[in-house]
């Protein structure tokens, strides 16, 4: 033996070391490496080849340990226990790794992955227990027989796996420039095999008795321990470098994710673009809409102040105070609905109308057209802030200016004082609250002449209110007349589709 041999010889503790950290590094990495949803069948059985790593780089080390601190019964039999482990892994591995493209593999390959079958390790695993177990010395014999039934074909398989693992996937991987890597795990394994699997202690059988670590090294000049170590060196580095590929095979899944996700968001982009014309359109043309729809209040309102200006003209020919009376009141009625046109023609929200603002300006005016001052007869309006829709303000608009202008005229004679009340609730508390309400007309003045039938009268104006309450907002109509005159109308408010 040469001074180099000597000098490894001596320092075969640190060759244990490293010969069991590079397996427990490779182990780790794969374990560590993510390898979810992988399209590289390997992906599915590395786990094998981290667990050997992990377990054979435990068992060397504890043979370092061994070495350093002395053997121990305990502590032999956990390192026997480690070593057959590992060799389980390493061989189950390598059985799977050999069989894994066996359908585009040469027939010579799936004859040989053939005599490796699910059966082969149990049955390899009892043979070796049971070889021991027969043997004088049951924990060398059992780490021989590991050696040579697990390691020796273990190995083998692994590093012609990686070989045609290549040669099946030549296409992508060439891609990716890890040829090297194959090919020296390859090579790594299939050395590895060798070295582990047939040259073992010295024994008393063959080929033990021929081939061993002392007839090694005084052939080689060197323990074998170092060669296996350059191994487990040369595969932990190689398998670092093919886990790459699925690193590689991450990022272009991220890629292809976010090439996808870019498309979705130029599309989005579009359909925003798109929904922003086709909202700007449709606002436009709601501004057009409103524009021409506050044109047409307006040209409505001016026409009727037309109607109520011809009336005046008119009436200002008559002599006959009856007929005087009928013009005036056409003309209040006629100015009740074109109030209605002016408020929604000045108002943002073109269909619906504050009620106590459009009944409080209809209240002014009917006080300016018949002379009373505020002094002798006063209004109380009360709405609540209700708003109601055009379909229903204009009827019931009708029908206050009716039963104000008859309070007006006949409750308060002689210049009496009293108070009109007009009043609007919300009668009803269901979910839909806002559609039925109450309206009150009423004043505290002489009283309707009990003689006075409102569904049975020849009042042209009662006649109006009695068949607008009816047939127009659908409601009943009560009158009471306890000290004053009261008028209690009730109704729901009425939506554009209940007239069609």
């Amino acid at each position: 033996m040469g001074p180099l041999g000597k000098i490894l010889v001596n320092q075969i503790d640190v060759v244990f070391f490293i010969y069991g950290l590079a397996f427990i590094i490779m182990g780790l990495a794969i374990l560590l490496q993510p390898k979810k949803d992988s399209e590289h069948k390997i992906a599915d059985i590395f786990w094998l080849l981290a667990l050997f790593g992990i377990t054979h780089g435990v068992n060397e080390l504890l043979d370092m340990w061994a070495i350093i601190r002395g053997r121990h019964d305990v502590l032999d039999a956990f390192r026997w226990l480690c070593l057959v482990i590992s060799y389980l892994f390493l061989f189950e591995f390598g059985r799977r790794f050999f069989s894994l493209n066996t359908a585009t593999a040469p027939a010579w390959q799936r004859k040989a992955a053939g005599l490796f079958g699910w059966w082969s390790l149990p049955i390899i695993t009892l043979a070796i227990f049971a070889g021991a177990y027969i043997s004088d010395d049951f924990w060398k014999t059992g780490s021989i027989l590991a050696r040579y039934s697990l390691g020796l074909p273990g190995g083998l398989m692994i590093g012609l796996g990686f070989l045609f693992q290549y040669r099946h996937e030549k296409e992508v991987l060439g891609k990716l420039g890890v040829k090297l890597y194959f090919m020296s795990a390859g090579g790594a394994f299939v050395t590895y095999g060798i070295l582990g699997g047939l040259i073992v202690p010295k024994a008393a059988f063959f080929p033990a008795n021929l081939l061993n670590t002392e007839s090694f090294i005084a052939t080689a000049g060197m323990p074998v321990q170092v060669l296996r170590a350059v191994c487990a060196l040369a595969a932990a580095w190689s398998v670092s470098g093919i886990l790459k590929i699925f690193n590689w095979e991450m990022r272009e899944r991220l890629q292809k994710r976010s090439d996808r996700l870019q498309a979705v968001n130029k599309e989005l982009q579009v359909e925003i673009a798109e929904r922003r014309l086709a909202q700007e359109q449709l606002n436009a043309s709601l501004r057009e809409k409103e524009v021409l729809l506050k044109e047409i209040y307006h040209r409505t309102k001016n026409n009727m102040q037309v109607i109520t200006s011809l009336l005046n003209l008119q009436s200002t020919q008559i002599d006959d105070p009856r007929y005087v009376t009928l013009f005036d009141d056409s003309r209040n009625r006629i100015a009740s609905m074109a109030l209605v046109h002016e408020k929604l023609y000045r108002s943002k929200n073109l269909s619906n109308i504050d009620f106590k603002d459009y009944v409080s300006s209809l209240a002014n005016g009917l006080l300016t057209f018949y002379g009373k001052s505020a002094r002798s007869v006063s209004f109380t309006v009360n709405a609540g802030g209700i708003v109601l829709g055009i379909d229903t303000v204009i009827p019931c608009g009708l029908i206050i200016n009716e039963l104000v202008s008859n309070s007006l005229k006949h409750a308060f004679p002689e210049g009496r004082g009293g108070r009109i009340l007009i009043e609007l609730n919300n009668t009803y508390a269901g979910e839909n609250r806002n559609s039925e309400y109450e309206l009150t007309v009423g004043d505290d003045g002489i009283g309707l002449s009990k003689d006075i039938d409102i569904r049975n009268t020849k009042s042209l104006g009662l006649q109006l209110v009695t068949n607008l309450t009816m047939h127009q907002l659908r409601g009943s109509i009560e009158l009471r007349r306890n000290e004053g005159t009261v008028f209690n109308i009730r109704f729901r408010e009425l939506k554009y589709n209940d007239r069609l």
